[in-house]
């Protein structure tokens, strides 16, 4: 249930990004790379939902982008945004490592 509530977060904020785009040329760029990187997150998290055996790397290699996206434009959305974006990618880092480390019996 919670990555379906967070692939809707996911999906609206890239609405959002593709509304800006469409109200504002002069921010249609950022607008659109930042939407797209947010909907490459929507549909990983929706995709994990029907593939629990990988769900961890799908929801980490599809969130991640948004992450470095943030990272490389400090300028467009600033701290906040960086840190919300990296919360999906730390949950299914912790979950690797947990199974890593239940795994190896440590």
């Amino acid at each position: 249930m919670l990555l379906v509530v967070a692939g809707i977060v996911y999906g609206l904020f890239a609405i959002g990004c593709f509304r800006l785009a469409a109200i504002h040329d002069y921010e249609m760029g950022v607008s659109v790379g930042e939407g797209m990187f947010t909907l490459v997150g929507a549909v990983a998290l929706f995709a994990a939902v029907g593939w629990p055996r990988r769900r961890t790397l799908i929801v980490l290699f599809g969130t991640l982008p948004l992450v470095a996206w943030f990272a490389a434009t400090p300028w467009n959305s600033g701290p906040p945004f960086l840190f919300a974006s990296m919360i999906a990618p730390i949950f299914a880092v912790a979950l690797i490592l947990r199974a890593t480390w239940a795994s190896t019996g440590a």
